[in-house]
């Protein structure tokens, strides 16, 4: 017999949208923790006074993953429900627990140390990380009209301000419509996706969130944003991009008034690689980010604790670097750079 109830706040999308004008953020409460403190999810929701679609940006699926989903936050609290057409649907940090570590993953409470991002759509019947997105794709993607990720590199990599949208020549759904979400960003790449094999993913299960938009037939980006040996200056330059690239999607979409937003003409769109390295120890990039590079150039070696080379990465194809491991110290078969296809 439970001797006491604990109390949780809930999320009810359909209920809230009724309610035109709503400015509101808070939690929505999915587990008791050993310590009684309480895993959730946070939100931000504005209910416009106007009709229209609902957009979704989250953040934080990788709890390490900051700038973005910060600025999802700060556009809730200049904006306005006059100011919307439709829903500015927002969850900051998704992965609170890897969040309150800065960790990729929760390793506080989820045993299995899942990567959130490649266990969509989530499992009600699963360890707690799964469980939790299993309650946000059917409480909070399932209503998205139109949906951003944000990520970063996080603790490990540091990527230049990139823009991931579907290639619109293979996407039957939205033709160049994901390329001009991206495009508001105005990031100096632009990573082309190639969609899924329909059957094959339908056949699967989708596992990352791109995956679950295909499948669901949703208007999808994902934003990586730097990472966090990114400081000061850096840092804030960053957040201002997602900022004013969170309010250009708005009135691209016609969610809000405003100018037509200007894309950058010097962007570059191309597929986008990670590259392993095979040995650890010290990397040492040898190519710095935008550089274009050959075919066969080195782009970077890894040295014992002793000075000696043991190991390259070697470029291959003509590409420019997107991306580039940042601790020192890196592991067999870690990512070491992000590489683009000229």
């Amino acid at each position: 017999m439970i001797d006491y109830e604990i109390k949780m706040e809930t999320f009810n999308f359909e209920e809230l949208k009724k309610q035109k004008g709503l400015k509101k953020h808070g939690f929505y409460d999915i587990a008791s923790q050993a310590d009684g403190s309480m895993m959730r999810i946070p939100y931000c929701i504005i209910v416009g006074e106007q009709d229209g679609p609902t957009l979704l940006i989250d953040g934080g699926i990788h709890g390490d993953e900051v700038e973005a989903a910060d600025a999802a936050a700060h556009v809730y609290k200049e904006l306005s429900p006059k100011d919307i057409k439709g829903v500015y649907l927002a969850v900051p940090h998704l992965n609170l627990e890897g969040f309150n570590s800065c960790q990729r993953m929760n390793i506080s409470t989820d045993i299995t140390h899942a990567d959130m991002n490649r266990i969509f759509p989530g499992d009600p019947n699963g360890k707690i990380s799964a469980f939790i997105l299993d309650k946000f794709v059917n409480e909070f993607v399932k209503y998205a009209d139109y949906w951003v990720t944000c990520h970063s590199g996080g603790n490990p990599l540091y990527l230049t301000p990139t823009a991931c949208y579907t290639n619109p020549e293979l996407d039957k759904d939205f033709g160049d419509l994901t390329l001009n979400m991206a495009k508001c960003f105005n990031t100096p790449i632009l990573w082309k996706n190639n969609p899924s094999n329909g059957e094959a993913v339908e056949a699967k299960g989708a596992t990352s969130a791109r995956q679950l938009a295909e499948m669901w037939h949703k208007a999808y980006i994902c934003i990586e944003m730097g990472g966090n040996c990114a400081v000061m200056e850096q840092r804030e330059e960053i957040y201002n991009m997602c900022h004013q690239g969170i309010l250009n999607l708005l009135v691209y979409l016609k969610m809000m008034d405003g100018e037509p937003p200007k894309f950058r003409e010097d962007a570059i769109e191309t597929p986008v690689d990670y590259l392993h390295i095979l040995h650890g120890g010290i990397y040492k990039p040898q190519k710095k980010f935008l550089e274009k590079v050959k075919k066969g150039e080195v782009l970077g070696i890894v040295t014992n604790i002793f000075g000696d080379t043991i190991d390259e990465l070697i470029a291959p194809y003509d590409g420019i670097v997107v991306g580039s491991a940042t601790p020192p110290v890196i592991q067999p078969r870690d990512w070491a750079c992000l590489y683009g296809k000229l």
